[in-house]
C-alpha cells in the first residue's frame, strides 16, 4: 500500500465477497429524525480501497472483525485490527483499506442534521479506538429498521444507531467535552494579540475542522467565530485608544493586527471612524 494518496487512487477498490448489506434509498432524506441510520454492513471483502463515501454527511463506524484495515485521516495514516474501530466524521478527508486478501468488516454510519454534532459532543473524535463490535443480533435489528421507511421506522433505526454511538463512547471512556464556545472564548482570551489566531489554528488546538467548529460555535454562541474575534480584538483596540497613548502601531500589535495600516481600514471599517477620530473623542487620561 502505498503512502502516496495520488497513487492511492490507482490501488484496486476491495471487492465484497460475501455478508449482510442494508441501507436507505440514496435519494431519501432522513425526514423526521435528527439523526437517522444511513446504513449496516457487516460483510467479507478482498484487499484493496474502499471507494469514497458518496455522500459528504456520513458519520461512520467501521469495525475490523477478521484480518486487518487501514484508515487515513487528512495525512495520519492508522492501522487497525479484530477488536478496534475506527471513527470518521464528515468534511474531514479520509481514505480507508481492507489489508489482508480476506476480511470481514462490520459498520454502520448515520447522517441528519443533528448526527455530527450528536457524536462531537459525546467527546467522539476521529481516530482508531479499542471497542468490540455490535452483536450479530443487533446488526441485524439495525438492518431490518432499514426496511421500514415510515416514520415510526425510521425513528426505531435512530434509536438502534444512537444506542450504539453511546456504547462506542462509554467503552472509550469518552467524556463531553466543555462547550466548544466556551473553549475557544477562553483561548481568544488568552491569544487575541496572535496574529496568527484563526479559525484553522483554533480548529487544530481543539482537534476539530474548521468547518465543524464554526458550526458548532455559530450554533452555541449566535455569531461567526470570525465576528467574535474581531469583537474581542475591538474591545481591546478601543480600551488602548481611550485610556493611553501607545502608538497605532503598539496597539494594532496586541490586538493581532499586523500594521498600523491595516489596523486603520480594519477599525473604520468596523466603527465608521478612524483610530485618531476615536481617541480625540474618547481619550480619558488615567
Amino acid at each position: 500500500m502505498s503512502d502516496d494518496p495520488a497513487s492511492a487512487e490507482h490501488e484496486p477498490l476491495a471487492e465484497r465477497l460475501s455478508g449482510l448489506v442494508a441501507e436507505r434509498q440514496r435519494d431519501i432524506y432522513p425526514s423526521g429524525v435528527m439523526i437517522g441510520l444511513r446504513s449496516v454492513q457487516r460483510i467479507h471483502v478482498s484487499a484493496g480501497r474502499f471507494g469514497p463515501s458518496w455522500s459528504p454527511r456520513l458519520v461512520l463506524a467501521k469495525w475490523v472483525l477478521q484480518g486487518s484495515g487501514a484508515m487515513q485521516v487528512d495525512d495520519q495514516r492508522l492501522v487497525f485490527g479484530p477488536g478496534q474501530v475506527a471513527i470518521y466524521l464528515p468534511t474531514i478527508p479520509h481514505r480507508f483499506w481492507a489489508m489482508a486478501a480476506r476480511n470481514r468488516f462490520s459498520w454502520f454510519s448515520i447522517d441528519g442534521p443533528f448526527a455530527e454534532s450528536f457524536v462531537m459532543e459525546l467527546g467522539l473524535r476521529p481516530g482508531v479506538y479499542t471497542v468490540p463490535p455490535p452483536s450479530h443480533r443487533q446488526v441485524q435489528a439495525m438492518a431490518a429498521s432499514l426496511a421500514d421507511q415510515s416514520i415510526s421506522g425510521r425513528r426505531k433505526a435512530s434509536v438502534l444507531a444512537i444506542a450504539e454511538w453511546y456504547r462506542i463512547a462509554d467503552a472509550i471512556g469518552a467524556k463531553a467535552p466543555a462547550s466548544a464556545a466556551n473553549q475557544v472564548r477562553g483561548i481568544i482570551a488568552e491569544r487575541f494579540s496572535d496574529p496568527d489566531l484563526s479559525t484553522r489554528s483554533l480548529a487544530s488546538q481543539l482537534g476539530l475542522h474548521r468547518g465543524s467548529l464554526s458550526r458548532l460555535f455559530h450554533r452555541e454562541a449566535g455569531c461567526t467565530l470570525v465576528d467574535y474575534m474581531a469583537k474581542i480584538r475591538l474591545q481591546e483596540a478601543q480600551s488602548l485608544l481611550q485610556h493611553g497613548d501607545e502608538s497605532l502601531t503598539g496597539i494594532a500589535r496586541q490586538c493581532g493586527l499586523r500594521d498600523a495600516s491595516y489596523f486603520g481600514r480594519w477599525f473604520k471599517k468596523l466603527t465608521g471612524r478612524t483610530p485618531a477620530s476615536y481617541r480625540r473623542e474618547h481619550f480619558r487620561p488615567s
